[in-house]
């Protein structure tokens, strides 16, 4: 499953991201989830949290969550609250890389 997220994300717009990704990992037995980050410019932490806690349920559920397009503002952000986005899902620099190594192999 591939999953751009572009613009802003807030907690609203999460909380209907975490419900519509569980229902179709479930639902269509997804194994991994590629989340591309690339079209997002600045995140808050308390967002960073809840996009942890979606991983954290895609994990339960069996399915493997990449990140892909982290900008350098939004790590900054990341790095300077603390967050780990890399111990919880596998971080690739591009949507092309995941791509190849996912779908074409």
């Amino acid at each position: 499953m591939y999953l751009p997220l572009i613009g802003a994300v807030d907690l609203y717009r999460t909380n209907i991201l975490e419900e519509k990704v569980l229902i179709e990992i479930g639902k269509l037995r997804i194994q991994t989830l590629i989340m591309d980050l690339s079209g997002i410019m600045e995140i808050e932490a308390e967002v960073i949290d809840h996009l942890i806690k979606i991983i954290d349920g895609t994990s339960l559920m069996g399915c493997t969550t990449v990140i892909t397009g982290l900008r350098a503002e939004v790590v900054s952000s990341m790095i300077n609250v603390g967050i780990r986005l890399n111990e919880k899902a596998q971080t690739l620099g591009t949507l092309q890389q995941a791509l190849n190594k996912y779908l074409l192999s």
